[in-house]
């Protein structure tokens, strides 16, 4: 009987989450939600950022530093922020720091249900509805970059094109893959430090037809999602550091990838 009463339990929170999943998922992907303004405001030609907070808030200053570093352009930085406790501190740390080069604008959201990496898709469907357009960029807070990363990034995107730093070619499996040069057309490209067309988010399909036990796989969704597209994926040569790797979810979701892949069935392609 105590172990019925477990699982009783058990399957009524899992009802809750997926409950609280779905509600969350049907508000964000309407854009029911306002990031909230902590510093400047975008005037228009901004070069949108948008970078997920989880268990790295240490990383924050070093986030606001190297973005606003960087060179010859004006950013419009926006966080999509999936761990509620952290938001004063954040909210603090921002607030403190004075931006004094290419951070136009500083804005967050804060979601009560984690939505892995998938909310920075969120935030860019947000500004597709409000008219942006071109490339908007992406960042991971573990990552170090220098402060021509933007113009890097710009240099070799595109319409219809996802350009980044991790890039790979697959030889038919996920984890069987070959590290790419810069320029070369490749099957993956990760979400972090990559720049992407904003046109990925102009359907709401992009959102609809992810299923729900790969959700936290937005990265795979991502290049899958644009190759059955007709999408071009290349890799950027931009120097790029990767830290707090003891902290990074690959590690748990290694098997979960690679099924992904194969679910979605992508082939190689060549590098010509």
């Amino acid at each position: 009987m105590v172990g019925l009463a477990v699982s009783a339990s058990s399957f009524a929170r899992r009802a809750v989450s997926a409950a609280r999943w779905r509600w969350a998922m049907a508000r964000y992907r309407s854009g029911r939600f306002r990031p909230q303004r902590l510093h400047g405001a975008a005037e228009g030609g901004e070069v949108a950022i948008i970078v997920c907070l989880w268990n790295r808030r240490e990383r924050i200053d070093a986030i606001l530093t190297q973005l606003d570093a960087q060179q010859g352009t004006r950013i419009r930085l926006l966080f999509w922020n999936n761990r509620p406790a952290d938001t004063a501190y954040y909210r603090k740390r921002i607030a403190a720091y004075r931006p004094h080069g290419a951070l136009a604008e500083v804005s967050m959201f804060t979601s009560r249900v984690n939505m892995g990496g998938l909310g920075r898709f969120f935030v860019a469907r947000k500004l597709y509805v409000d008219g942006y357009r071109g490339a908007f960029l992406m960042l991971d807070d573990d990552q170090d970059v220098s402060d021509h990363l933007v113009t890097d990034l710009l240099a070799a995107s595109g319409p219809h094109t996802i350009a980044g730093f991790w890039a790979w070619t697959m030889d038919g499996d996920y984890w069987a893959r070959r590290p790419a040069e810069p320029g070369d057309r490749v099957s993956y490209v990760g979400t972090g430090g990559c720049a992407c067309d904003i046109d990925i988010v102009s359907d709401l399909s992009f959102f609809t037809e992810l299923p729900r036990y790969f959700a936290f796989l937005e990265d795979v969704w991502m290049c899958g999602y644009a190759r059955k597209r007709g999408w071009r994926l290349r890799k950027v040569d931009t120097p790029i550091e990767f830290v707090l790797d003891e902290t990074n979810q690959h590690h748990s979701l290694a098997e979960l990838k690679a099924e992904f892949y194969r679910y979605l069935q992508l082939d190689d392609i060549s590098t010509a």
